[in-house]
């Protein structure tokens, strides 16, 4: 039966599982597989039109996978980097925050991942917000919003002041 046919929802149906379990075995994380595994049937989605008639449309996901799964671990990797290296640099950043020892990694560890990530690149490695955009392949306006929305969890937790 040609997967044209059958439709999306039973292309579905019929790799979903298999998908995940290649994830899971690729990343270690169940649930980082399954979100993965969410963005490859997304990309399917958008593509339908012409993946459809593919002869092989599991091996279309399972190479989307992949990359996918390879991105992921970059940007982890390179945000796990920008953590260690900002554990190594006793200094003050410009809101005033203590930046040494625990101290610093302490103070964000409430934050989301990607908030805590921007907040220290911006703070502790006193990148500008086009640097940090350009570093993590993100648009300028997430990265200021990003940065507004640390700045306010941290400002109502009493951890920062205004200046």
């Amino acid at each position: 039966m040609i997967v044209a046919e059958t439709g999306f929802e039973d292309c579905y149906r019929q790799h979903v599982a298999r998908l995940v379990a290649l994830g899971e075995t690729m990343a270690g994380d169940r649930e980082v597989a399954r979100d993965l595994a969410h963005e490859a049937f997304l990309r399917l989605h958008r593509h339908w039109e012409s993946v459809a008639g593919y002869q092989d449309v599991g091996g279309w996901l399972a190479r989307v996978m992949a990359n996918l799964l390879i991105d992921h671990h970059r940007s982890r990797d390179a945000q796990r980097r920008a953590v260690e290296r900002l554990a190594r640099r006793p200094d003050v950043g410009s809101a005033g925050i203590e930046l040494e020892g625990d101290g610093w990694a302490t103070l964000v560890a409430a934050l989301p991942l990607r908030q805590r990530v921007i907040v220290t690149l911006h703070y502790a490695e006193d990148l500008s917000v086009v640097d940090i955009a350009e570093a993590l392949e993100i648009s300028p306006g997430t990265v200021k919003s990003a940065l507004s929305k640390a700045r306010d969890a941290l400002r109502s937790r009493g951890d920062i002041t205004d200046a």
